[in-house]
């Protein structure tokens, strides 16, 4: 009967994703290069999809998700070569960005392994091509959400399916021997981050639907997405990842705030409202202790689950606080591994240790840069984006919240996937959309003449 359920899926979710793409203009068939990679990020790697391939070299990876990799990154590349992109423009506007990307590199320098930093450094650096593909389609913001509602309506139901019916492919027993709720993920947190992201594209995608085309699609078509984003809810239910909640939570209010009566005249100060909300919780905080509440009504302790213990057990190992150990060397590195006690895992939990891990106060000030810049022009933005803004504003706070919890900053992951792709500004693929005093009556961008359908 399981196995009927998955077939049935499996052919209910085709007929799906093929009416979906016929209803969106100006997408062509290269956008199945970056869906294959944001649905590898969002789930398992491919080996494990496959059941195969994998290797015993913790240093280099599997040799079949290292050929994946590179090949969508090769295939990015040829589609590129084939529209006309300015590449100059495009570091000169993006050069927090790439200002970043090109310290980690120089980082690679004093790794452990240099050959082996280099091609996480690039594999890495691979998910700017794939965001490229997405961002000079004929018309990029259908294309982002094509994307990722295609993911969706694949990764969502089949993680319920998992749970349901193939309990050994979507649970699993932690180190606490604690039942953990993963779907087609590899553990509960990545669930919830795979809710995070698609959550946030299926909200966009509602409130587009809701105010477009209303007399072409049925009343099924405008609110199928939200539907999927309650199976999303259920999920996030069930896996409890609380971060991903917060975040979710958060975003969410963000997206819908074009539609709240008190925000919908004050959204170019959005930006200004969530600096002062968030420098008045530090205010309570400090009086009155409202984190350690906060923390509590999520149902955990100040310990984080025992994260802190681990941010402890990493800052005792004094690595270089100048320039670090080298890009996503650390946790390959014998000498420093031998050190820590076996409980700590393969990951700092906190986007801001590993990145001082790997580059140091350096590492920290170039990501600084990056995410000052990327606020700055997103919040000058926001009255003249529509519900994209709200959504690239949303995308930000929630990577600046997550990684206090989990690693994202320069890490093959769907949050910091989706972020680049909100956070790259394509000049030649910007158009003059209505200020949002009238958010309700944004449209998609008309299609980009400078991109070439593949």
């Amino acid at each position: 009967m399981s196995h009927v359920i998955a077939l049935a899926f499996w052919i209910f979710a085709i007929w799906l994703i093929r009416k979906d793409t016929a209803r969106r203009d100006g997408i062509s068939t290269a956008l199945w290069v970056p869906t294959l990679w944001a649905g590898i990020l969002l789930s398992r790697p491919v080996t494990m999809w496959l059941g195969f391939g994998g290797g015993d070299d913790s240093m280099e990876g599997s040799p079949l998700d290292r050929l994946f990799y590179f090949g969508m990154i090769f295939l990015a590349l040829v589609i590129l070569s084939k529209r006309q992109i300015n590449w100059p423009l495009l570091f000169s506007e993006n050069w927090p960005i790439f200002l970043f990307y090109a310290y980690l590199l120089v980082s690679v320098l004093w790794a452990d392994s240099s050959l082996v930093s280099f091609k996480r450094w690039f594999k890495d650096f691979g998910n700017i091509f794939i965001a490229l593909v997405i961002l000079t389609e004929q018309n990029p913001r259908q294309a982002i959400r094509t994307v990722f509602v295609r993911c969706a309506y694949v990764l969502l139901p089949l993680s319920v399916i998992f749970v349901r019916d193939f309990p050994d492919m979507g649970r699993r027993y932690s180190r606490a021997g604690g039942l953990e709720i993963t779907g087609v993920t590899t553990q509960k947190n990545a669930l919830g981050i795979l809710v995070l992201v698609c959550g946030f594209v299926l909200l966009w995608d509602w409130m587009e639907r809701t105010r477009e085309d209303r007399a072409q699609l049925s009343r099924i078509e405008r609110y199928l997405p939200f539907g999927f984003f309650l199976i999303g809810i259920y999920l996030m239910h069930l896996c409890n990842s609380q971060t991903s909640i917060l975040c979710l939570i958060i975003g969410g209010i963000i997206i819908f705030s074009g539609r709240l009566p008190i925000l919908r005249n004050r959204i170019h100060s959005l930006g200004i409202i969530t600096l002062a909300a968030v420098a008045g919780f530090f205010v309570l905080d400090s009086f009155f202790g409202v984190k350690e509440a906060v923390v509590g009504s999520m149902g955990r302790d100040m310990t984080f689950t025992g994260r802190t213990d681990v941010w402890r057990e990493l800052l005792a190992l004094k690595t270089d606080p100048i320039i670090g150990v080298g890009f996503c060397s650390f946790w390959s590195d014998k000498s420093y591994l031998a050190r820590l006690p076996g409980w700590v895992g393969v990951s700092a939990h906190n986007g801001y240790l590993e990145t001082y891990i790997d580059g140091g106060y350096l590492a920290l000030f170039f990501l600084g840069i990056m995410l000052v810049a990327v606020a700055w022009r997103t919040n000058r933005q926001l009255g003249t984006n529509g519900i994209y803004g709200l959504l690239r504003f949303a995308t930000l706070v929630a990577i600046i919240l997550g990684d206090y919890s989990e690693s994202h900053f320069a890490r093959m992951g769907p949050l910091w996937f989706l972020f680049l792709v909100t956070a790259l500004e394509l000049p030649w693929c910007k158009t003059d959309a209505p200020a949002v005093e009238s958010v309700e009556s944004y449209q998609s961008p008309p299609p980009v003449e400078a991109a070439r359908a593949i």
